[in-house]
């Protein structure tokens, strides 16, 4: 709650007091010394007002808070000392809820930060030819700023790869999901290139530098987030909107009433006060975003609800927003040369036996691998001679009854390194896999490849029919993804996508949003990576999965869908209409029952304290209505 006391909260809080004060003390003698405190508590109280007017004015932004700031003079003028001290405590307690409606989100980078890493391990040997074992290896620890091109540094088994490179020596498996915000694993090897912020998954390689820490990619990312959160528009306040007609309507009848008697100016300006429009639509967005908070969606601030509504284009990641994010085995298929004889080869055997040997790795796709053979309940043994070749394949033997089985599983290279052949209807079904922007393992069972496990990374279910609804509400969906050309068209055809962005790195994804906002078109940006953090930051609104927990998706998010499902962004689209159109609702309420008030006091049927007092109840209607929005 520390976040949300503010000046106006310190100011409505003492207006209350004060004024709860006054109605216990009104028939004692220190009434009179009570009605000077809560006049000098008025003065004081608007003076942030006056403030912001000014400002205001001086931005040529005009607001409601200006028959405020005239309605309480007036009462301070003709002596209306306690109707001055209601308007305040309205107009400080609404501006109060407004800026609890808005909330504050943390620092977008804290969980970035903590990612970066802060040393690294510099080999002294300059030639950059590693061939000795780690242990053997002279290097020395230094911080990542000290990292020049060309060094050559150790990246350790789990370590943030801290600047860009090249692999010089060294076989393993890198994870680049923070950056490309793809679940599949690359092997790296000598020649390969590496980004900064990739983890290594599994063996020590020995990268030659091509950037220093500031040129760095993950660096870049940093930069990218603060620069998304500089350059994003600020919400424009909702009652501001209709505050030119309202002021209008407004000093017209003063204006008249002025003519009729000057005393009646007062009592129009008390009842014109514009608590009902700063209260209506702060009131609806705190109940939606209750109402979101229940559905498993948080979301920071009101003008979530109304940027959503107008959105025209929404923007996609692919990789855990639209899929589940991690490879799973979608099919095996038995090669047509596989000893189905004397091993009865059935699809449950050969999975089996894969499973068996794949249960002693920690590679992702060996986890998926054992995770199918679960499922299917399949009983599992324990291999002899287990061997793991880093960024190849692994291989055991499995002994059932008399008969020894040697199960290798690898890609097509790792088995034609051991002399084992692959057909032509194997590659034809890796080359098929991979068209499908999908992964293909082989299994050999005795030294001939006996099947292939196809792995994908599966849709979500129903995720083409809630993107097919989004696109009912006349708005755009953009597929924007790290992935190739190839599998991002796959699935952006499958699901219906107006336009399909492939291999964004995050600037790319960021820029993207920046040209459409340039255009005019306000963006919603879906994402769940930290590689889709800088577009989410910059976006009108982003909207991240958090079902990992706290990332720097989240905190540059406007919303955040706290469980593992896409379908929350409909939901959120749906309560954001909803409670819009209650805002609105509440606001014209209220607008209309002021108008009502002035005219009644235009007439003479309303004294200033009395105005006050209907304002009270203006405003208790307007809140009740806005309330609805707690409801489905």
């Amino acid at each position: 709650m520390k976040k949300y006391i503010n000046l106006n909260t310190v100011i409505a809080v003492i207006v209350l007091i004060s004024l709860i004060t006054y109605v216990i003390f009104r028939s004692t003698e220190m009434v009179g010394f009570i009605e000077k405190v809560i006049l000098y508590i008025t003065i004081l109280g608007t003076i942030p007002t006056l403030y912001n007017i000014a400002l205001s004015t001086y931005k040529k932004q005009f607001g409601v808070d200006l028959i405020a700031l005239v309605a309480i003079i007036s009462t301070i003028v003709i002596g209306e000392h306690i109707a001055g001290g209601i308007i305040l405590l309205m107009l400080s307690g609404g501006e109060s809820l407004e800026k609890y409606a808005e909330g504050q989100a943390k620092s977008a980078l804290e969980n970035l930060l903590r990612f970066a890493p802060t040393k690294a391990h510099r080999v002294k040997n300059k030639s950059g030819n590693i061939t000795e074992p780690a242990e053997n290896v002279d290097f020395e620890d230094i911080t990542v700023q000290e990292i020049n091109v060309g060094d050559t540094l150790m990246i350790k088994r789990g370590e943030v790869t801290p600047v860009d490179g090249v692999v010089v020596s060294g076989i393993s498996s890198i994870d680049e999901s923070m950056i490309t915000g793809e679940p599949m694993p690359r092997e790296v090897k000598t020649g390969s290139k590496i980004w900064s912020g990739s983890i290594n998954t599994i063996d020590i390689i020995y990268i030659k530098t091509t950037t220093n820490h500031e040129q760095s990619t993950f660096s870049s990312i940093i930069r990218l987030v603060e620069k998304a959160q500089e350059k994003k528009a600020p919400a424009v306040r909702l009652a501001n909107k209709f505050s030119l007609i309202f002021t209008f309507i407004t000093f017209v009848i003063a204006g008249i009433a002025w003519f009729i008697d000057p005393k009646l100016v007062v009592a129009v300006l008390v009842v014109a006060t514009p608590c009902p429009l700063i209260l209506a639509a702060p009131i609806a967005f705190i109940a939606g975003m209750s109402r979101s908070a229940k559905k498993g969606i948080i979301v920071k601030h009101g003008g979530v609800f109304e940027n959503i509504t107008k959105a025209h284009s929404f923007f996609f990641d692919k990789t855990g927003t639209l899929t589940f994010g991690t490879p799973k085995v979608k099919e095996i298929i038995i090669l047509n040369n596989a000893p189905a004889g004397e091993n009865n080869l059935s699809e449950d055997k050969i999975l089996a036996l894969s499973a068996s040997i794949e249960q002693f790795s920690t590679h992702i796709l060996s986890e998926s691998v054992v995770a199918y053979a679960n499922e299917k309940k399949l009983d599992l043994f324990i291999p002899e001679k287990f061997e793991e070749t880093i960024g190849k394949g692994i291989s055991g033997t499995i002994k059932t009854g008399d008969t020894e089985i040697k199960v290798r599983d690898g890609s097509g290279s790792y088995l034609q390194s051991v002399d084992i052949e692959i057909s032509d209807e194997a590659k034809s079904i890796e080359k098929q896999a991979k068209d499908n922007g999908e992964m293909a393992v082989y299994i050999a069972i005795n030294n001939t490849a006996s099947a292939i496990i196809i792995f994908e990374d599966k849709i979500r279910t129903d995720i083409a029919s809630i993107l097919a609804k989004i696109k009912e509400t006349g708005s755009e969906i953009v597929l924007v993804t790290g992935d190739t050309v190839e599998r991002a068209e796959k699935i952006g055809h499958e699901l219906g996508f107006s336009k399909i962005v492939a291999s964004c790195l995050p600037e790319h994804k960021m820029d993207l949003v920046q040209q459409y906002e340039l255009e005019g078109k306000k963006v919603v940006m879906v994402g769940d990576g930290v590689n889709d953090a800088p577009a989410i930051g910059r976006a009108t609104v982003g909207i991240a999965l958090g079902y990992h927990g706290s990332t720097t998706s989240t905190d540059t998010a406007d919303a955040i869908i706290t469980s593992d499902d896409t379908a929350k962004v409909l939901e959120l689209t749906e309560i954001s209409q909803k409670t819009m159109r209650i805002a609105f609702e509440s606001i014209f309420i209220g607008m209309g029952l002021s108008v009502i008030a002035m005219i009644f006091a235009l007439l003479g049927y309303i004294r200033p304290i009395s105005g006050a007092i209907l304002q009270e109840v203006i405003d208790v209607l307007v809140i009740l209505n806005a309330l609805r929005a707690l409801r489905d």
